[in-house]
């Protein structure tokens, strides 16, 4: 994919009680730092839009496997950015584990 657009903003979210990851970074800087901290933790990814990525862990043949989404959003009422973790497939234990680890390093 080519880099992002000036115009292109992330997604605004207007019900952020759950999101705990909040930066006021720039998106752009918040997806490159979210790139480094996979590829450290082993984790494929694709970029499916400018701030979403599909994320997977571990062999698809193992029992370990997770799919989870990541996206940097805007969060509109604390003038902040945050990070949207959702889980795709894969056991809500092994998603938790591999998204704390994940959220932990981040340095947003």
């Amino acid at each position: 994919m080519n880099d992002t657009s000036m115009g292109e903003k992330p997604r605004s979210l207007r019900f952020t009680w759950s999101m705990k990851t909040t930066s006021s970074m720039d998106p752009p800087e918040m997806m490159d730092e979210i790139k480094k901290v996979l590829d450290l933790n082993s984790c494929d990814y694709e970029q499916r839009e400018n701030f979403l990525l599909f994320c997977c862990h571990g062999n698809p043949a193992d029992a370990n496997h997770v799919q989870w989404e990541m996206e940097v959003c805007k969060l509109p009422r604390l003038s902040l950015n945050g990070v949207r973790f959702k889980r795709i497939a894969g056991t809500s234990i092994n998603f938790k584990n591999i998204a704390s680890k994940v959220a932990n390093e981040l340095k947003l």
